[in-house]
């Protein structure tokens, strides 16, 4: 009986300290995991100042849905970048210039929505019926003012003069070519937008805060002013 309760002690003990032993390795390979997994956190913290976010301007294809990225910048770069001020320039003065019957009621609108102050006032009071220079009234239906944009000069980070030419075509006459020179106050102010198709439209916030354009001399033989 004796040598059986002795069998049994050691069996109970044999079990008892296994479990011990178990447990403390477990608890060890748990404390190393958690000390592993803070190293982990701690580095990736450590890491996320360093890291750059930049967002990319993309041109969606509407019909087929295909995108196509077009420029990456900094935000604050946004502003100094001359290739993007030059082209939203260019797209601002050749819309409000352009006088085109089969998209002035789309066009104007738009380009509205870029301008701001001075600039949005001026283009509704051109806009106006009552106004003694309203386009429709002095142009007609089958005239048609194409816009070329020359030169641009970045005066400042807020002006820019952009020199273009208008050439009015009319029905049966010869084209009609003026150059012009227009002094442009802008500004980049990024906004939430609604709905996407208004991110399309301005994606970059590009405003235009004043405008006011001056006649120049061009030489008709070689097109230079």
């Amino acid at each position: 009986m004796s040598q059986r309760s002795d069998v049994a002690q050691r069996f109970e003990d044999e079990v008892f300290f296994g479990l011990q032993r178990r447990a403390a390795l477990f608890g060890w390979l748990a404390g190393l995991s958690l000390a592993t997994a803070l190293c982990a956190v701690g580095a990736m913290v450590f890491m996320l100042p360093l890291k750059e976010i930049r967002p990319y301007v993309v041109m969606v294809d509407r019909q087929t849905g295909e995108s196509e990225l077009v420029v990456s910048t900094r935000p604050a770069d946004l502003a100094e970048t001359d290739a993007v001020r030059q082209a939203e320039l260019v797209r601002y003065v050749s819309e409000r210039e352009t006088y085109d019957t089969a998209d002035n009621r789309e066009r104007i609108p738009a380009v509205l929505a870029t301008s701001q102050g001075q600039a949005a006032t001026s283009l509704r009071a051109l806009w106006t019926k009552e106004a003694d220079q309203y386009p429709p009234a002095i142009y007609g239906e089958d005239s048609l003012i194409k816009v070329k944009v020359r030169s641009v000069a970045i005066l400042n980070d807020a002006t820019a003069q952009v020199r273009f030419t208008r050439t009015l075509e009319q029905p049966g006459m010869q084209p009609v070519v003026r150059a012009f020179v227009a002094t442009v106050g802008f500004v980049f102010q990024p906004r939430v937008e609604r709905t996407l198709e208004a991110v399309w439209q301005n994606p970059l916030g590009f405003t235009v805060t004043s405008y006011r354009i001056d006649a120049e001399t061009l030489d008709a033989s070689t097109g230079k002013g």
